[in-house]
């Protein structure tokens, strides 16, 4: 009887180093993996970061050549935006009136 406790007690010191060694074995992949996958997420928020920059650079150089066109040129500038507001409510003039024709009343009778 002793000696089959002593088996089973072996065994089980066994079992709990393979554990162990499991364990450890699991978190150095762990470790790999989320190392991994931090070098990523920097290098594609650094490339997503510089992408940025470059359009709001880009918006600013566009936003300053407008400003130094409509300074030099007030009056093509009032007349251009004058003429684009026109036409926009001329459309949406036009998107209304149509649209109420297509609605027209009919009327329904209930029996």
């Amino acid at each position: 009887m002793a000696s089959n406790d002593s088996d089973m007690m072996k065994e089980l010191r066994s079992l709990q180093a393979q554990v162990m060694h499991f364990k450890d074995l699991l978190s150095e992949e762990g470790e790999k993996v989320a190392g991994e996958a931090r070098g990523r997420a920097a290098t594609l928020l650094n490339g997503a970061g510089r992408k940025v920059q470059d359009a709001a650079s880009y918006a600013k150089d566009e936003a300053v050549s407008i400003g130094s066109v409509a300074r030099e040129h007030p009056t093509a500038t009032s007349t251009a935006l004058l003429t684009a507001g026109v036409v926009g409510g001329l459309i949406g003039y036009f998107l209304a009136t149509s649209s109420q024709t297509s609605l027209s009343y009919s009327p329904r009778r209930w029996l």
